[in-house]
């Protein structure tokens, strides 16, 4: 193990030994960040291509530059101001974060319309990510599982039930489907149906602990279309992850799955279940070297709820936690001199800041039976995906809205 000495500005630089492999270990064709006049340069023709969409949408050059105006100002309050000084590149396309599809592609001109729905005055029932349980069926003894009553179920949904549910929100604007489960590769030929047949237009990502990725799985899922996978690792540590995810090779399954998917040319990003007991400084540091060192573009927070296997369980971070989680998110993502690194999404940080983006402002969750929650956490079925009424279900639950997370300053 090689010590590493961090400075980014949260407290005090710490020295942590950080039990990865050094980069010469690790064969893996990374995407490639993208800074500095080139960055500046792809965001200029992206505003451009968002001010073209606004002039085919409204139609008056006046109405146009209004919308884009006010989108902008949306976006930079969303970054407290400060501009974002890295993009990832993936093929031919260029993801501004995890959220957002890549540009250029008719996905991420369905999600710029969505928002242009946003701003405007008239409600609008358009969602533009559907998060989709699509089985029931996993290995694995997660701590914080939140489908862990459901788990190893019969199913309930077919391949072309699955179908159906993406096509009738496709109908609603939708613009990227991130799939979940339980563990979806237990449904791999389904995976590729869906792929093959899906409605033009739309990012898939796929959720997985990555053990049963293989070399061949993941050039497959790219042939067929997939964008992206997003793999669970919890901790930097083998043995913590290990014990988090009930199986004890987890984690060197994990950071393969993530090795064959990038050389497939897929997007990668690692998913946090940011607990108590993980987070500080050290951990953090620790972590985001590890998806450095594998080339990881994105990594995903997400704060432990009491839902699933965590039910009746005091898992709440605290609040100077949630600063130090905030603090994290803003210098890795905003910083120059952290450029290199993989950009971070940290849903209860703009949740807490700007609202919880649930309950179909901009996404919502389907779950294996194929009914509608607000978000993952929010475990109270309101209606099903195959309602006969679905836009006006989506408009009443935007009026309801998401209170997974309440109003905290993390400043």
């Amino acid at each position: 193990m090689e010590t590493i000495t961090h400075s980014y500005p949260i407290h005090t630089p710490v020295r942590a030994k950080i039990p990865v492999p050094i980069a010469s270990d690790i064969r893996i064709k990374a995407n490639k960040i993208i800074t500095g006049r080139k960055q500046r340069f792809i965001r200029a023709l992206i505003w451009l291509d968002v001010l073209w969409i606004a002039l085919k949408m409204f139609k008056s050059p006046f109405i146009a530059f209004g919308k884009v105006k006010e989108l902008k100002a949306m976006r930079s309050r969303y970054r407290n101001e400060q501009a974002l000084p890295k993009y990832i590149k993936a093929g031919k396309k260029y993801f501004v974060n995890f959220n957002t599809p890549g540009w250029p592609s008719a996905a991420f001109d369905r999600y710029v319309k969505h928002y242009f729905g946003r701003i405007s005055k008239d409600p609008v029932s358009s969602i533009y990510t559907l998060v989709f349980g699509i089985t029931k069926k996993c290995g694995f003894q997660c701590e914080h599982c939140f489908e862990w009553p459901n788990l190893n179920k019969p199913e309930t949904l077919s391949k072309e039930d699955l179908l159906e549910v993406i096509r009738r929100f496709h109908g609603l604007g939708l613009a990227q489907v991130q799939l979940s489960g339980g563990e979806p590769l237990n449904r791999l030929n389904d995976i590729i149906y869906l792929l093959d047949r899906a409605p033009k237009g739309i990012d898939f990502w796929l959720y997985t602990s990555g053990y049963a990725l293989t070399p061949e799985k993941a050039v497959t899922l790219k042939q067929h279309g997939l964008t992206g996978i997003i793999v669970s690792l919890d901790h930097h540590d083998e043995n913590k992850h290990n014990s988090f995810r009930g199986v004890k090779d987890s984690y060197e399954r994990a950071l393969l799955a993530v090795e064959y998917a990038g050389n497939a040319g897929l997007v990668t990003c690692f998913s946090l279940c940011a607990t108590k007991e993980f987070v500080n400084e050290e951990n953090l540091y620790c972590y985001i070297e590890l998806a450095k060192q594998y080339a990881v573009s994105f990594i995903q927070i997400l704060e432990p709820r009491a839902v699933g296997h965590y039910e009746g369980k005091e898992v709440t971070i605290s609040v100077e936690q949630q600063k130090i989680l905030a603090r994290f998110f803003d210098s890795f993502n905003y910083d120059p001199g952290y450029a290199n690194y993989p950009a971070i999404a940290y849903h209860g940080y703009t949740s807490r800041q700007f609202g919880c983006a649930g309950a179909g402002v901009d996404f919502l969750y389907a779950d294996t039976d194929g009914d509608i929650h607000s978000c993952t956490f929010c475990r109270q079925k309101l209606f099903s995906a195959f309602d006969g009424s679905l836009p006006d279900k989506i408009k009443q639950m935007k009026t309801n809205g998401c209170h997974a997370f309440s109003s905290c300053s993390t400043k």
